[in-house]
């Protein structure tokens, strides 16, 4: 018989995960414009003091993010819709350690600078009838090519049946899907347009903890256009659950304030570039300045295989970290690499012999050190590679090979 459960290349959080409780009832907000996006006026130059800032307005945004940012303990996906929010729970991390000077934004006009680099090129996106509409939201995304692909969470955009893009220039464009990936909770947007301002993509392996970032995000939906805010990084390789089962792994923690609408922004560093996705919070009632980014370097291979419509590689296997409590509670002979817990049927980490207990150490000639290696070195690859499997099992080295195929539908 076939495995029930949809298979996966997952990584799993030990974590407990409680019900959020019933958010306090709201007043009906009013209904929408025709379009829920208003039209920005051209951007006025900035200055220190500058009130000229762009204007975008979305109805009910305001009280629906508020509410959803209180709703339930954890962490929240910093998505506006006006309605419950999810609930993600982080687990305890290795310590990260500091291995250069921390980089800094030396100069406060330095935060102008960088806003002046990519603001352009970062949208604010409403789904739907926006926040508080019951069947829209808002979100951020970020353009990375002069043709008009965007990069946003896969919670802003999925199941989207509108989507609209809103530019600082003024302009408001149709968007529609590319491609997503709900493992990774990133989606890809396209709308028809040439010439458009881009980020710059970094490099978030190089990121460490002290290093000062700018989120830059729809934040709320509020009147005024994107919020702006700054801060460091304050932790690497977090682990996060959501309540819905779905784990997003070796994620960069900051307390740059991040809040519902800021999901799919970008996390910026000292010189303007992407380090980060802006996607998770920690809920205000029971956290501070406790915000989640995917790190871009680990999201650009998805990137780019959603841009180009490519199938992602699959092995079939979910794992977790080995730590230290793990190690000594299942007895295991390494003190690092990837257990895996589930091996699901007909996959090709099945038919390559691995089994559940074993930790792995090595794919396809690269260490394993975590269930984010793991997810990585499949991105890798493509449907159709041959790759070798290094795996611990009871102390014992074992090497397989493993056809990948294509990772089937969620």
């Amino acid at each position: 018989m076939s495995d029930p459960t949809p298979p996966t290349d997952a990584a799993i959080v030990s974590a407990p995960v409680s019900a959020p409780p019933e958010p306090p009832s709201q007043p009906t907000p009013a209904p929408p414009p025709e379009s829920a996006v208003a039209p920005w006026p051209p951007s006025a130059p900035r200055g220190r003091n500058s009130s000229g800032r762009l204007r975008y307005t979305l109805t009910g945004a305001l009280v629906g993010g508020l509410v959803g940012a209180l709703a339930a303990g954890g962490l929240v996906l910093a998505f506006a819709d006006g309605s419950d929010t999810t609930t993600v729970v982080q687990s305890a991390s290795d310590t990260a350690i500091v291995t250069r000077p921390s980089t800094e934004i030396s100069r406060t006009g330095d935060v102008a600078s960088i806003i002046e680099k990519d603001e352009p090129a970062i949208v604010a996106i409403t789904t739907g009838g926006g926040p508080g509409s019951g069947s829209g939201g808002a979100g951020t995304g970020f353009v990375i090519t002069q043709d008009g692909y965007i990069v946003t969470n896969n919670h802003v955009a999925e199941n989207a049946a509108k989507i609209e893009v809103a530019f600082t220039s003024g302009e408001i464009e149709s968007a529609k899907i590319v491609g997503t990936d709900p493992s990774a909770d990133l989606a890809v947007l396209k709308v028809d347009r040439t010439g458009l301002p881009t980020v710059e993509l970094g490099d978030s392996d190089a990121v460490q903890v002290g290093d000062e970032v700018v989120a830059i995000g729809n934040a709320l939906a509020l009147e005024g256009g994107l919020s702006v805010t700054r801060g460091i990084i304050s932790g690497t390789d977090r682990n996060v659950e959501t309540n819905v089962g779905s784990a997003l792994v070796g994620m960069l923690q900051t307390d740059a304030a991040i809040n519902p609408g800021n999901s799919g922004g970008p996390l910026l560093d000292a010189q303007g570039r992407v380090v980060g996705i802006n996607t998770a919070i920690a809920n205000p009632a029971s956290a501070q300045n406790v915000g989640f980014a995917i790190p871009i370097s680990k999201a650009k291979p998805i990137i780019d295989d959603l841009r180009l419509g490519r199938a992602a590689a699959f092995l079939g296997v979910s794992t977790q970290n080995v730590t230290p409590a793990l190690a000594r509670e299942l007895d295991l002979k390494v003190n690092e690499g990837a257990y895996v817990a589930k091996v699901t049927t007909g996959t090709p980490a099945k038919d390559a012999g691995i089994e559940v207990g074993d930790v792995i150490v090595e794919i396809g000639g690269k260490a394993i050190s975590d269930s984010t290696d793991v997810q990585t070195a499949v991105r890798e690859h493509r449907p159709g590679d041959k790759v070798t499997i290094v795996v611990d099992r009871r102390g014992d080295r074992k090497t397989s090979e493993a056809t990948l195929t294509e990772r089937p539908a969620a």
